[in-house]
């Protein structure tokens, strides 16, 4: 870098310092603060204060000297180029995404009341989210009916008679006789 560039470069970041920006800071937010700072000082001119009218006109003079150095570097100019790049391409993607949300439908979920507390829940859920119930599916409603500790131990009982009855009826000296 000549030195000649390198002072350029440091009379911008001075100018971005004094108008209190960042030298990161994009076009809008110099714009911005530029049309911020000199609405302030127009605000000032109009005062009764001699004294602070003279200081804000001077000012004003500095604030629009300023911009015109920064606006009018190269380095300005290349980042000014390339955020509009960025703003495009975020502004495409943005219309790309709500394509694709206007494109897709709208599924309503299925509720479902709740077979302990009768609240109206979503379908999808395991475990009601007011009383803590287990929501069961039709099979596991059908094993719990059908295959409760109750009904296991009635089914053993009959199944062990059964098993004694045919033992004892293929041998029927068993029985002592």
């Amino acid at each position: 870098m000549s030195d000649a560039s390198e002072k350029e470069l440091s009379d911008i970041e001075l100018c971005y310092k004094a108008m209190g920006l960042s030298f990161s800071d994009n076009p809008e937010k110099v714009e911005r603060t530029y049309q911020k700072l000199k609405d302030e000082y127009n605000k000032i001119i109009r005062s009764p204060d001699v004294a602070a009218r003279s200081a804000a006109s001077e000012n004003l003079k500095q604030l629009e000297e300023l911009f015109k150095t920064i606006t009018g570097s190269l380095i300005y100019k290349d980042y000014a180029r390339e955020f509009e790049k960025y703003k495009a391409q975020k502004a495409e993607l943005m219309a790309e995404r709500k394509q694709k949300q206007e494109q897709k439908p709208v599924v309503k979920e299925t509720m479902i009341d709740c077979p302990y507390c009768r609240k109206s829940i979503s379908a999808k859920l395991k475990v009601c989210l007011y009383c803590r119930g287990k929501i069961l599916t039709p099979m596991e409603q059908l094993m719990a009916k059908f295959f409760s500790t109750r009904n296991l131990i009635i089914i053993t009982v009959v199944v062990v008679l059964i098993i004694a009855g045919v033992v004892i009826i293929s041998n029927p000296q068993l029985l002592g006789r």
